[in-house]
């Protein structure tokens, strides 16, 4: 599921990207009195990208956290598990970089 929802965002944002670099392109090729007019538009794509972005991955992100909620609820052994994995992998990246880490 997390690959398929980062696919998609990810595809989404391709999307909302090549608008704008479009219009950008416009706008370069023609640096007459309508530029501006070009840049223009391209801000109002990033613009309204951004928050088409921003209300999907903020609805998206809802319903993963009642998932997720939901199934420590089901399952508190495997939860409690995951999570001390996570941070014994949080405290080993910690040490690998402070040894990495030149003095």
């Amino acid at each position: 599921m997390a690959k398929s929802l980062a696919k998609k965002l990810s595809n989404n944002l391709d999307d909302a990207l090549d608008d704008v670099m479009h219009e950008l392109k416009l706008a370069s090729e023609s640096l007459e009195e309508g530029a501006e007019d070009q840049f223009s538009k391209a801000s109002a794509a990033l613009t309204k990208a951004a928050h088409a972005l921003a209300g999907e991955v903020r609805d998206r992100s809802a319903k993963v956290t009642k998932t997720v909620t939901a199934e420590a609820k089901e399952h508190p052994v495997a939860a409690a598990t995951a999570l001390a994995v996570a941070a014994a992998a949080l405290v080993g990246l910690v040490v690998a970089a402070r040894r990495s880490k030149p003095d």
